[in-house]
């Protein structure tokens, strides 16, 4: 479930913007200047947008970024401090990282986004391109480098969107804040809420460790939780289209869901026709069950999860079914057999004697069909 609802994320806005090079060749980064007004803005919002359909995650107890990024809000303090937070990020994000040789060249962005309410979040953007390190900076008239009141260098951001734009997978980790109360600085982050996209780790895009020591952050939910969750989903999704789905999905829909869990290594939010085809069969995309299915993973608060299934194990199958060549059926209970009243002795030409010990005959019917053993 998104930290923010559909009419607010189609009202976002930014309010003000900063980034600074981050590159694995320097010791620190390079400040530049803000920049004021915010340009490229739609673009922007574009991929802040992308990010709110990450994964949940919660800041650590006693973690230091929230306090942090809180001095970056207006109103927090009387003092305007959102670029000296945006240094302090930089500086951060260097430190934690400096020893994961992924580290890529890059810039690592800063963004103030407003709702339509006048709520602020914080966004954060790392780019990953070694172009970006060359960039052109914004000149004079006399070709020199613009600079900032603090001698800061002044970017040419539209040099910087033609790179973006050529290369999509240049975003590779962005993370954004919703705070509980944004007016209070001592405020336990507990309720503070954080989505992370992270394209550089594994298949289902869980924060690289690194990237989580950089914002102090865990996972919202484990994937043991996850897996229950899609569990129930699932089979509510099935039991609101029995009539649609095969009908041994339709007796036992969590077996056949957990048998999937088993099959497969994990779930993601944005191919559900994948997870839910392998259960029933096949699912062409706008399918009534597709849609049903969407809703109840949002119900369940997993609609932008991905994750690798955990804890979740078929259940023993209750009955066993024995049919011959000679079309001869028995139904019995799984215990049957374990307890020996049922036996099967394969013969040498490929063939079975089967034996079933009893102490009596409690039917002996004839019967115009094969009568079922009850789900």
């Amino acid at each position: 479930m998104s930290i923010l609802n559909e009419s607010e994320i189609l009202e976002l806005t930014i309010e003000r913007m900063i980034f600074h090079v981050v590159d694995p060749e320097s010791d620190n980064p390079v400040f530049l200047a803000e920049v004021s007004p915010p340009k490229c803005a739609e673009f922007f919002i574009e991929r802040i947008k992308e990010t709110l359909r990450g994964a949940q995650y919660l800041f650590l107890p006693g973690a230091g970024v929230p306090s942090l990024l809180r001095r970056a809000l207006p109103g927090s303090s009387n003092v305007d401090e959102f670029v000296k937070v945006s240094h302090e990020l930089s500086e951060r994000f260097k430190e934690k990282v400096k020893q994961d040789k992924r580290l890529a060249s890059g810039v690592l962005m800063f963004f103030l986004v407003k709702t339509t309410n006048n709520e602020r979040l914080v966004a954060i953007v790392k780019y990953e391109h070694q172009q970006v390190v060359s960039y052109s900076y914004a000149l004079d008239k006399k070709g020199d480098v613009v600079l900032d009141d603090e001698g800061n260098p002044v970017p040419d951001l539209e040099t910087l969107i033609e790179t973006f734009t050529q290369d999509r997978k240049a975003m590779q980790k962005s993370a954004v804040v919703r705070f509980s109360n944004i007016n209070d600085v001592n405020q336990e982050v507990e309720r503070d809420r954080v989505v992370v996209v992270d394209h550089s780790s594994r298949k289902y895009r869980d924060a690289t460790q690194h990237f989580s020591n950089f914002l102090d952050i865990r996972r919202l939910l484990e994937p043991k939780e996850l897996t229950k969750r899609l569990e129930e989903a699932t089979v509510k999704t099935i039991k609101a289209h029995i009539d649609e789905v095969p009908a041994e999905v339709a007796k036992a829909p969590k077996r056949f869901v957990r048998e999937t869990f088993s099959r497969l290594d994990g779930f993601d939010f944005e191919k559900p026709e994948e997870f839910i085809g392998s259960i029933i069969h096949g699912v062409s995309s706008g399918s009534p069950i597709l849609k049903t299915f969407e809703k109840n993973t949002k119900k369940h608060g997993i609609s932008t999860e991905a994750f690798e299934f955990s804890g979740a194990v078929p259940p023993p199958a209750e009955y066993r079914r024995i049919v011959t060549n000679e079309g001869v059926s028995i139904l019995f209970s799984s215990s049957h057999e374990a307890d020996g009243k049922v036996k099967k002795h394969p013969e040498e030409n490929g063939g079975f004697t089967i034996t079933v010990k009893s102490t009596g005959l409690y039917r002996d019917d004839e019967l115009e069909k094969m009568p079922r053993i009850p789900d």
